[in-house]
């Protein structure tokens, strides 16, 4: 299981005024810039949006943006404030936020083959998932759209449906319910990701899915290393850059209120 991400928020300003404010600092009388707490929780607050924006999709500062953006992942995106002075973290529970954030290494997905629940067993003793995949059709929000041509041929086929369910023991010794299908037509000849394509749901609820095997045999199924994009710390950046201003005047009003101006 991944572990959540939690990306602090550093606020370099008063470290900038240390020598200054030694007395005040060292004294842990950190309560008397009420003007700059109250403006680092408006910047972090401008992180956590800004953090959820790249996760659904805009692009972040260097032109790169989240492969596969989601309002579920942004939706796990939360802004933490901890018992220190402006002690702000984005954070992200969400089990692909920390790939996202820090990258992976090179994954072979067949490896999870000997103890997947839902893994099949052939004749021979090999094994094998089916592992359906969603299309969506142009347009389509959250999904990457299929071209105009595929959608129109698409559109022409008898809807296949889940009629029922079953349960059996899987190739790894789990009983499992599995659906059962009453097939209509799918998509021939159109080659690539879209070949064997079904058309599912009722009308103006349709979904599109084809099905591919993943068996020990395979030759795929290997993930490439991918660097992370580090969006929660981008953001982070990007709200104090924008915002620097606003700290340094937040400082001097606190610091004018000391002093009885």
């Amino acid at each position: 299981m991944a572990e959540p991400i939690k990306i602090q928020i550093d606020w370099p300003l008063l470290l900038e005024w240390s020598e200054a404010l030694q007395a005040i600092i060292a004294g842990g009388h950190l309560d008397v810039f009420e003007a700059y707490k109250e403006t680092a929780a408006v910047i972090a607050n401008h992180a956590l949006i800004t953090y959820q924006s790249y996760l659904k999709g805009s692009p972040l500062p260097n032109g790169k943006a989240v492969m596969h953006p989601s309002g579920n992942l942004a939706h796990h995106a939360e802004l933490k404030e901890g018992a220190g002075f402006c002690e702000w973290s984005l954070e992200n529970e969400e089990k692909y936020a920390e790939a996202i954030e820090k990258g992976t290494k090179q994954r072979d997905l067949k490896e999870i083959l000997p103890t997947a629940k839902k893994t099949r067993r052939a004749k021979d003793g090999t094994l094998y998932l089916i592992i359906p995949f969603q299309h969506g059709k142009p347009g389509a929000v959250g999904l990457k759209p299929m071209p105009a041509r595929i959608a129109k041929m698409a559109e022409k086929l008898t809807r296949s449906a889940i009629v029922g369910t079953k349960m059996e023991k899987s190739g790894t010794g789990f009983m499992v319910q599995r659906n059962v299908y009453k097939w209509g037509t799918s998509l021939k000849g159109v080659g690539g990701k879209h070949e064997g394509m079904y058309k599912f749901g009722n009308a103006g609820h349709t979904s599109y899915l084809t099905f591919r095997v993943m068996s020990q045999k395979s030759s795929g199924w290997v993930l490439p290393p991918r660097e992370g994009l580090w969006p929660a710390k981008t953001a982070a950046q990007v709200a104090l850059e924008d915002s620097a201003g606003l700290l340094t005047d937040a400082v001097l009003e606190d610091l004018m209120r000391l002093a009885g101006a």
